[in-house]
């Protein structure tokens, strides 16, 4: 059996999400998204990955120095 551990989404409008799961695709069905959400997804990232934050004019993620 596999552990269940967080994913950070990060959305294409600047929003950032942690679900759990024991896979990224395991994450996103437990919360009720389909295959179809992938589309609206930038990146995930394992963890509860703060390192990243989102530039509003660019509209895009960009990594914290």
């Amino acid at each position: 059996m596999e552990i269940p551990t967080e994913f950070t989404f990060f959305w294409r409008d600047g929003k950032r999400d942690v679900f759990e799961g024991t896979s990224p695709a395991d994450a996103l069905n437990k919360v009720g998204y389909g295959g179809g959400v992938i589309k609206a997804i930038d990146f995930y990232s394992p963890g509860d990955d703060k390192d990243w934050e989102w530039n509003a004019e660019e509209r895009e993620w960009h990594k914290k120095e």
